[in-house]
This record gives structure tokens, C-alpha cells and sequence, in this order.
């Protein structure tokens, strides 16, 4: 105690300088909205390039699973066939080079940090606007749906959890719409809840909850998981569904980024009915 006293004293003139200096940069960036700006976005950038950094050695350490990782996504990529293209002619005689068109697009990218103890997570990759993601983008992992795109920079992009109370989906059982609610009560990482499932559907444990074509952020049919536990409403008129997440969002890694290549023209011709009800 006695030394820092000293250490205190004999600097006290240079602590006052730096202190006083905070406080005055403090000021100039909470009071002025350029340079607030100007400060965010590169910490920002400085941040990002941080956690690239870091995950770099964390990567060193686990590169075998994720290849193995890698190598599975892209066997999966390989198998999905139509499930990425639209069909715009039935006459393939006539029209076998534009049958089809392809409809969906993947970025692969890198999670460079992620968080799941809180009731509203995110995650960050390792991709920007400069090599083509946008915001309201579907991200997947290997095994399954991981979350969508929120906000984007120039090279890394934050992404809205599954394991995000705000994070809703209208799922598919058995292969089957259901129209109910997916989404996460805030407890367990491993699991997401389903909820207002008619109870008159046939609903068992071990059926695959995967994604509908109602949602454009991705492909029909991705995989979301299976369901580990069936109860039913207070009301008994509705299902209530737990669902075991294909994807271990603990130890998330690489992960794609889902471009849906018709997805303005779409928004463009739904804005003028949708949003006007």
C-alpha cells in the first residue's frame, strides 16, 4: 500500500493528465454524434478483427472436427437437390436449360463468437456486406438452422440465435405444416419449444421438425430437429412440443449463410398487399 501511495504521488501530474483526457474523449464521443459514429464503427472493426483472431487459435486446436464437419455440410449441399431451385416451366422438352432456376445461395462462414446465456443471443461470423451478406439472411450450421443475419459490416455480420426468445419459426412435423410457433423459452440451449399445435394432429416423440416454405430465410425441409417430449395446453386444445436441436449451438463453428436469390422481387410483390391489411 505504501508503494502505490508513493507510485501515486510521484505520478501524480501524469495520472491527472490521462485521467482528465478520458473524461474530455468520453464527452466528445457521448455528446457528438460524428465522432460517436466514427468510434463505434471502428471499434467495431477492431473488435472483429479481435475475436477473427481468437478464433483462429481456437480453430488450431480443432481442426479435425471441422473438417469433418466441412466434408459433412458438403455432402449435405450435394443431396439437397431441388430444394434449391425454383421451378418456372413443367415443359422440360422444350425448355430444359430454364426449367429451373436456382434459388437459394451459400456463404460459408466462420462463428467467431457466440453467446448462450442470456434469454435474447447472437453470434458473430466472419462475413460483411463486401462478400454479399445482408441483413434477414438464414444461417446454418452442418447439422441444421442456427439463426438470422441482424446487422452487417464490411466484413463480419451479427446474427439473431435460434436460442433467442425473438427468433420465431413456423415449423414442419413429420413433413407436415402444422402452423405452429417455435421458439425458445430462455432454459435449456439443447432444446426449442413448439407451441398452438391443433391437438387433433397426430403428434409423436421422434418425429423431425425441419423448415416450411412459407419462410424465404431458408430452403424447404432444413433441418431444425426432433420432438422429445409431447404434453398439451391448459386449455387441452393444443399441442405443446419440445424439440431436441440438430444443432449443438454450444459449439457452433462453421456455419452457411442462405441467400435467397428472388427474395426482393418477392418482398416487392408481397409489400403492396401484406403490409397494407
Amino acid at each position: 500500500m505504501r508503494n502505490l501511495l508513493q507510485f501515486i504521488r510521484t505520478n501524480f501530474h501524469i495520472l491527472l493528465f490521462l485521467l482528465l483526457q478520458g473524461i474530455s474523449l468520453f464527452a466528445l464521443i457521448r455528446f457528438n454524434n460524428y465522432h460517436q459514429a466514427v468510434f463505434f464503427s471502428t471499434s467495431s472493426q477492431v473488435n472483429g478483427n479481435i475475436l477473427t483472431q481468437r478464433k483462429n487459435v481456437i480453430n488450431y486446436f480443432s481442426l479435425q472436427s471441422e473438417n469433418q464437419k466441412l466434408k459433412n455440410e458438403n455432402i449435405l449441399l450435394r443431396t439437397r437437390g431441388t430444394e434449391n431451385f425454383i421451378f418456372i416451366s413443367d415443359d422440360t422438352l422444350l425448355a430444359k436449360d430454364s426449367a429451373k432456376k436456382l434459388l437459394y445461395s451459400y456463404i460459408p462462414a466462420t462463428v467467431i463468437y457466440n453467446n448462450i446465456r442470456k434469454q435474447k443471443n447472437y453470434f458473430t461470423i466472419n462475413r460483411g456486406y463486401a462478400q454479399g451478406v445482408e441483413k434477414n439472411m438464414g444461417v446454418i450450421s452442418p447439422q441444421g438452422v442456427a439463426g438470422k443475419i441482424v446487422d452487417v459490416s464490411e466484413n463480419f455480420s451479427v446474427a439473431m440465435s435460434i436460442l433467442n426468445s425473438d427468433f420465431i419459426l413456423t415449423p414442419k412435423i413429420a413433413g407436415e405444416v402444422r402452423f405452429g410457433k417455435l421458439s425458445w423459452n430462455g432454459s435449456n440451449p439443447d432444446y426449442v419449444q413448439i407451441q398452438n399445435v391443433s391437438n387433433h394432429y397426430d403428434i409423436k416423440v421422434g418425429q423431425e421438425v425441419a423448415t416450411t416454405p412459407f419462410a424465404d430465410l431458408f430452403p424447404d425441409g432444413v433441418a431444425i430437429g426432433n420432438i422429445s417430449k409431447v404434453s398439451k395446453s391448459e386449455n387441452n386444445k393444443y399441442w405443446v412440443l419440445e424439440v431436441k436441436l440438430s444443432t449443438d449451438m454450444t459449439r457452433l463453428g462453421e456455419v452457411y449463410i442462405i441467400k435467397n436469390l428472388f427474395k426482393k422481387e418477392l418482398d416487392q410483390l408481397q409489400d403492396k398487399y401484406i403490409n397494407e391489411e
